[in-house]
């Protein structure tokens, strides 16, 4: 047996809560330190990896130290 739940066209979303805005405002705000810690922590371990790792992978060792020696806050 199917159940069919019947909407009204005239629904309307809640608007958010100035508690949810500010949540969401302040998880952005924690996600940009998050992301470039990660950043660093991830380049740092590119630039650990011997030449064979770096093959398995497809980078080569210039490329490598290219990427490993950039700036954390680029992406």
């Amino acid at each position: 047996m199917t159940t069919h739940i019947a909407y009204s066209a005239a629904y309307v979303a809640p608007r958010s809560s100035f508690s949810t805005r500010l949540g969401d405002t302040l998880s952005a705000a924690l996600a940009t330190p998050r992301l470039w810690a990660r950043r660093r922590h991830d380049r740092r371990a590119l630039l650990q990896l011997d030449d064979h790792m770096l093959r398995d992978i497809g980078v080569d060792r210039t490329q490598a130290e290219a990427m490993g020696s950039r700036p954390f806050w680029r992406a």
